[in-house]
């Protein structure tokens, strides 16, 4: 006799990954806000206790709103070549294109951001740093640039090349050239002020003019004051004051990449490869050997702490996804094995790499790997991640972990009426807070633009890359 079958026992296929990425578009496509000019997505259904007054949920956002919902539709288009998706990623950019944020806009943060200073309530203090991070690449006016310079490259249309330029020009006008140096806030992470040099780099990479170049010089120089020698070698950086947002105690400092060291790193390996002036190059490694100071595991396996105290050691606490763990700290390595070709820089790779699967990554949830459905602290992270190395370096052992994080998520989304969405807690230390957001590294749009990275990688497809990965 026969048995019947059932879609549990049989092995989730590229198809059955590329299904969920577009019941994820049909999910989202139901919460459109048809605007003037374009559209927009709401950043959670109605009657959900999402995050709304927050930077990080902006309405046009890469971070949670339409900039990275259009950045998604993009990659289904690309893989798919269904002009249906193409057509959302444009309505995305055409109510971008409508609503610039100017120069204007960085001028009323960094007024909140100097009256802040001046106000001593507790508050306040946590306020200003979060203001900072207004223009970082995640949901700052550059977060747009991010996503309409993307399509530009797609369809040359050239409104979205001039958008992406202006961004960039306005950027460098906002800067502020003080005594201190040239800077735009008081948050030196990549999330802040260096994810805005990046860009620089990105658009001079294209453009090759030097006005970006020389205003991305002389900002690294003003970050690199903050660089301070650490106990067990190389050289750490004092990026802002985690004790007045509540996240450590006076003098702790963030490690990995979104807002620690790590991420300087990156930016050191960005100018390198800009300028070739291997004094970059040294800055970096500076930072490499304070990573090895404070790393914890062994020759083959490694992880970051999630904070580090400089006199009194690191935490025992570690984030494992793209924003505070292995995920995000490769990427200088990766970034400088690409520029180098020297196998060091590789090796640490690869032990970041091993470190996060022994630390049970993608089954096994922790403290700094919980169910958030993000692409900086969750899964889709993890899988844009896999499929990425496989992409750059063709290791089978990386296309499985790749297919093990997509079955993960599959498992994990939920059927609405609609379409296919992830109910996830972006917050760790609100673990109750549980929302279906719709948008790119906080909800529905990253986990399916991370499962079309992986069918892409496999297939070889090229489709767009965001900010971690782009350079």
């Amino acid at each position: 006799m026969k048995l019947k079958t059932t879609s549990l026992l049989k092995k989730n296929t590229l198809d059955d990954y590329l299904n969920a990425a577009i019941g994820a578009a049909r999910w989202i496509q139901s919460l459109e806000v048809k605007e003037k000019v374009g559209k927009t997505w709401k950043i959670f259904p109605d009657g959900q206790n999402g995050y709304k007054d927050n930077p990080f949920v902006g309405k046009t956002s890469f971070y949670a709103g339409s900039a990275g919902i259009g950045f998604f539709f993009l990659r289904l288009y690309q893989v798919t070549s269904d002009e249906q998706w193409l057509d959302e990623a444009k309505a995305a950019a055409e109510y971008i294109l409508a609503n610039p944020r100017g120069l204007e806009f960085y001028h009323k943060v960094q007024k909140r951001i100097a009256t802040t200073k001046k106000n001593s309530a507790p508050e306040c203090n946590a306020a200003g740093p979060v203001n900072g991070w207004s223009f970082s690449y995640k949901v700052g006016p550059i977060s747009e640039g991010q996503f309409v310079y993307a399509l530009y490259r797609e369809t040359n249309d050239n409104r979205y090349y001039e958008f992406a330029i202006r961004t960039a020009n306005t950027f460098v006008e906002a800067a502020i050239e003080d005594e201190n140096g040239l800077h735009w806030s008081d948050f030196r992470d990549i999330v802040g002020d260096a994810g805005g040099i990046v860009y620089l780099l990105q658009v001079y990479k294209d453009t090759r003019k030097k006005i970006y170049l020389e205003a991305a010089k002389k900002a690294g120089a003003y970050i690199e004051k903050f660089g301070r020698p650490a106990k067990n070698g190389g050289t750490y950086y004092n990026l802002y004051d985690l004790e007045s947002v509540g996240e450590g105690e006076k003098g702790a400092v963030h490690v990995n990449f979104s807002h620690g060291s790590a991420g300087t790193a990156y930016l050191w390996a960005a100018l390198y490869e800009a300028t070739k002036d291997k004094r970059y190059l040294k800055l970096a490694d500076d930072v490499i050997k304070y990573l090895e100071g404070i790393a914890v595991g062994d020759k083959t396996s490694v992880l970051f702490p999630y904070q580090d105290h400089p006199e009194k050691g690191p935490l025992d606490k570690f984030y494992l996804g793209m924003c505070g763990g292995p995920i995000g700290a490769s990427l200088p390595f990766k970034k400088l094995y690409e520029l180098t070709h020297d196998e060091k820089y590789l090796q640490w790779v690869k032990r970041l790499y091993a470190g996060l699967v022994k630390a049970g990554v993608p089954e096994i949830k922790s403290w700094g790997y919980w169910g958030s459905k993000c692409i900086c602290c969750g899964g889709p992270g993890a899988l844009e991640y896999f499929a990425t190395l496989y992409k750059t370096y063709g290791d089978a052992q990386y296309l499985k972990l790749a297919h093990r994080s997509a079955d993960v998520l599959l498992g994990e989304s939920f059927e609405e009426e609609t379409g296919l969405s992830w109910y996830g807690a972006w917050d760790r230390v609100n673990p109750s807070r549980i929302v279906s957001y719709t948008g790119f590294y906080i909800g529905a749009a990253g986990v399916a633009g991370s499962l079309l990275k992986l069918i892409a990688a496999e297939k070889h497809i090229q489709i767009a890359e965001f900010f971690e990965y782009y350079l």
